[in-house]
């Protein structure tokens, strides 16, 4: 019987929703600024106190509760608003200066994942104010490290008990019911180098890095081979020989389609009859890594039913005291390896390489069995609202929270997908032009305020 209702308020809220989200992605709290970070935290927490909702702001431990107090079953709605950095290869509107074009709004954070935070926002603002029956207590989570460390959620985790049931919106729909594992490692070569004097690229791990830059020592034959080379760009400087190759950025956990700039540069120079052997020798695992996504090259290559393919990506690559070092983005499922396997194996793919490593995170693959009364309460709503009853839950490559709950599922924040033409390897989460539809992001909301009115009668 509320249906209706629920649809007229977000119809008549919309321009107001939209605005506010704007507001947010307006602030650049990319994970590793402190600032930035406290900042968009502190203003998630004004709007829901200017809302009527109980807060607690836990700053130090870089996470917001805020609640609407029903029953003593509580179900959970997880959202971050931390973001990935940003380059300066956007073409619609710079990252943090939010644009409406095409019926969508474009700026870092509209779709991953301050959308979320609007959305839990607004849940909580539509079951309050049109006074919907609800008997159970919901809980916001608004984290600001998910991107980096993901010390919000792990900060709660030890001092809090999770929801009865949460919804994680960092996925798709109809249902996510798990997460792949992940393991982040930051890699360095220990040997000399004797012609490629740096190679720099990427800020961030989970981002597969687009643009990269390499110094080397000039060679009239060296020169001559890269710039037949049709991939990079080659400019002599004094000495050196300059390159700069742009790839193909994409998340982390979703290489297809994408192409590692580091890699693309140590290929070309690898692949020069007058580049050094000494650094061919040295540099070869570390090219096979960044062009083979499936981790056959450390022998890792594995498949799972229900995980999918085991991905290995790139992100950072940098010089520093003349020794490079580069990260790896790990993601894998519950057949052939975990964590402590995987190690194993890469332990032995580098043994007498001259490089170590240092683990940044790690987490094992986990899901929710999809019999449980809220995944299937989800299944329901998603399909009686979309009219689509083929589609079945899915298992979500990216790590989110959930991992870190013990019922918890994920869905998304937009059900409208590509509605503006882009470059290849635009628009996405973690790309440049990243977007959310702005009706999409409506209906999404209409979409999860049903599933939680739902999940409650269970």
């Amino acid at each position: 019987m509320y249906k209706e209702k629920i649809k007229k308020y977000i119809e008549e809220n919309g321009e107001k929703i939209i605005s506010e989200l704007m507001e947010l992605v307006k602030i650049p709290s990319v994970s590793s600024d402190y600032e930035a970070c406290t900042c968009v935290i502190e203003k998630i927490e004004e709007l829901y106190r200017e809302n009527g909702f109980r807060t607690e702001l836990c700053r130090d431990k870089e996470y917001l509760l805020s609640y609407l107090d029903r029953g003593k079953r509580t179900i959970g709605l997880f959202a971050h608003a931390d973001v990935v950095s940003a380059d300066d290869s956007w073409t619609v509107t710079p990252a943090f200066e939010p644009k409406i074009y095409e019926g969508a709004l474009f700026g870092r954070g509209a779709s991953d994942d301050k959308s979320a935070v609007i959305i839990s926002l607004y849940a909580l603002k539509i079951i309050k104010e049109l006074n919907i029956p609800f008997d159970s207590t919901l809980l916001c989570f608004t984290g600001v490290s998910e991107e980096n460390t993901m010390n919000d959620i792990k900060n709660y985790a030890e001092s809090n008990t999770p929801p009865d049931f949460s919804l994680v919106l960092d996925a798709g729909f109809p249902v996510y019911y798990g997460d792949k594992g992940m393991l982040w490692l930051y890699l360095t070569l220990n040997s000399e180098l004797e012609d490629l004097i740096s190679i720099d690229g990427g800020n961030a791990i989970n981002i597969i890095l687009g643009e990269a830059r390499a110094r080397v020592r000039y060679k009239k034959s060296l020169f001559d081979e890269l710039c037949r080379c049709s991939d990079i760009s080659v400019s002599k400087n004094g000495e050196e020989i300059e390159i700069y190759a742009k790839g193909i950025s994409s998340h982390g956990a979703m290489p297809y389609d994408s192409k590692n700039a580091a890699g693309m540069i140590l290929k070309a120079l690898t692949s020069s009859p007058s580049f050094s052997e000494n650094d061919k020798k040295s540099l070869d695992l570390i090219v096979k890594t960044l062009l083979d996504y499936t981790g056959d090259t450390l022998g890792i290559k594995s498949y799972d039913e229900r995980f999918g393919d085991l991905t290995v990506t790139n992100g950072i690559f940098k010089t520093e005291n003349g020794r490079i070092s580069f990260s790896l983005d790990i993601r894998f499922g519950q057949a052939g390896f975990d964590i402590k396997s995987l190690l194993s194996a890469i332990n032995k793919a580098i043994d007498g390489k001259k490089i170590t490593y240092e683990i940044k995170k790690q987490g094992e693959a986990h899901y929710l069995d999809t019999s449980s009364k809220y995944v299937q309460a989800c299944m329901r709503t998603y399909s009686e609202y979309t009219g689509d009853y083929k589609s079945l839950p899915r298992i979500n490559a990216g790590g989110t929270y959930s991992r870190y709950l013990d019922s918890s599922a994920e869905v998304g924040t937009t059900l409208i997908w590509e509605t503006v033409p882009l470059p290849q390897g635009h628009g996405g989460a973690h790309q440049p032009d990243e977007n959310i539809s702005v009706q999409g992001l409506l209906k999404a909301l209409e979409l999860i305020v049903n599933m939680l009115i739902e999940c409650d009668r269970q």
